[in-house]
């Protein structure tokens, strides 16, 4: 059988702001397949794409990289392998790419190929030219399932300004000029997100920079996000709300280099439709051991989830799924816990819409709002984490901290996030009480 092919060439930059060319994404039909260069998969200190590509030891990390029907690799739906899978957009992000692009909306190959030079993290993906030679790496899967690859088809360039970006919120990739956020960017990584409100949520700016001030009063980590107003955001789509939310990305450095990044979704297997897990009783000690285990600062990093969790419950933010936790890796190497974004009070919404929505976020809630005490405790023991009993008293002292300081800044909060925030502070979860 012959059949053309249409590959990209995989890079990763590195925390020397070199572009290391890692491998090679290629599609053939429905199947879309991840193949490595042989000088990536031979250096005993490759920077790290994500812990999905690594083994117990050097050579299980070598056998992975290396694999021919590893579903890490390759699949044969016509959509990309889970870890390449959730570098693309979702819902109206996804549609707008599609439409730039030219292409279907659920075209994988096309709209990673669009995106492909503003990507999360340190990844970037670009055609290779026609008149290249197809390298061995691709050429030798081909050969052993049969297939005779005889010529490659054209793609096209990367579309200017597109980005790829998580989530179904309309949001844009930006640089900053001044005072002034640009969307038309000339090519150049953009450095902000710009989250927009919408029809169905106009207060969601104000929701979620609330959540960023609840959190930081509480001393996590956070992104850095202000609220903006709509004359300092060049745009690209017409908006009819005077506000927009800029959120600094932390995958990307103070000269614009890019930081690699991924999210707890990739680094744990996860589709983008799985984002939700398995539940909080697998996903937190799942999330807590990786850490405690790999992470550059595990006791930080444990601390910092549990403390996190605490704040999310408390502010009644049904909507931490895995896409919304990451790991970056500023060496290149091991990860640590990237800083908090995404802190939306979801049950703010509950009372103004129907039942049947948000269904999947009001069981999440309901979790999250009858996790007590033992409960966390056994989360913890199940992990394995050391000095269990500490942690949990870390956890009610930052229950303690929220009641103490969350009253002030619920003050300029929005009507129905401090009503909503307030009930559950006042025992209306379990953690509260």
């Amino acid at each position: 059988m012959t059949i053309s092919i249409r590959y990209l060439r995989l890079y990763l930059h590195v925390p020397s702001g070199d572009r290391r060319p890692i491998g090679y994404l290629s599609q053939f039909g429905d199947i879309l397949r991840v193949s490595f260069d042989e000088s990536y998969i031979e250096d005993a200190s490759r920077p790290t794409l994500s812990l999905m590509f690594r083994g117990a030891t050097e050579a299980d990390t070598k056998a992975i990289l290396r694999s021919t029907r590893d579903v890490r690799l390759v699949r044969s739906d016509g959509h990309w392998p889970s870890w390449f899978a959730n570098l693309l957009p979702e819902g109206h992000n996804r549609e707008r790419l599609a439409r730039e692009r030219g292409c279907e909306v659920d075209d994988d190959f096309e709209l990673l190929a669009a995106a492909g030079r503003d990507l999360a993290g340190a990844v970037e993906v670009e055609p290779v030219p026609v008149a290249d030679k197809i390298p061995e790496s691709v050429l030798a899967w081909h050969a052993a399932m049969g297939i005779d690859v005889t010529h490659p088809e054209v793609v096209a360039s990367p579309v200017e300004d597109a980005a790829s970006l998580a989530g179904v919120v309309t949001k844009f990739s930006a640089i900053k000029d001044g005072r002034r956020y640009i969307v038309k960017r000339h090519g150049r990584p953009g450095a902000y997100i710009l989250k927009l409100p919408s029809s169905r949520h106009p207060d969601l700016v104000d929701n979620e920079l609330t959540g960023y001030r609840l959190a930081g009063s509480l001393g996590l980590d956070c992104a850095e996000a202000a609220r903006i107003p709509l004359s300092e955001a060049e745009l690209p789509e017409q908006v009819e709300f005077p506000h927009v939310l800029a959120v600094k990305r932390f995958d990307r450095g103070p000269d614009g280099r890019r930081v690699h990044m991924e999210e707890l979704a990739q680094a744990m297997g996860y589709t983008p439709r799985e984002k939700y897990g398995r539940g909080l009783a697998t996903d937190l000690p799942t999330m807590l051991r990786l850490l405690d285990r790999l992470s550059a600062r595990p006791a930080n990093d444990v601390r910092e989830v549990v403390r996190r969790l605490v704040a999310f419950v408390l502010m009644g933010n049904a909507d931490a799924h895995l896409k919304n936790w990451a790991l970056v890796y500023p060496t290149g190497d091991a990860p640590v816990l990237s800083p908090l974004y995404d802190p939306v009070c979801v049950t703010a919404w509950f009372d103004e819409l129907a039942p049947h929505e948000y269904a999947l976020n009001r069981k999440v809630d309901r979790a999250l709002s009858e996790l007590d005490w033992p409960d966390l405790r056994a989360l913890l023991d199940t992990a394995g984490v050391p000095r269990s009993s500490r942690l949990v008293q870390i956890a009610k002292d930052t229950v303690k901290q929220a009641k103490a300081t969350w009253p002030t800044v619920l003050r300029d909060a929005p009507d129905n996030l401090r009503t909503s925030i307030e009930t559950r502070l006042a025992g209306g979860v379990a953690l509260a009480r």
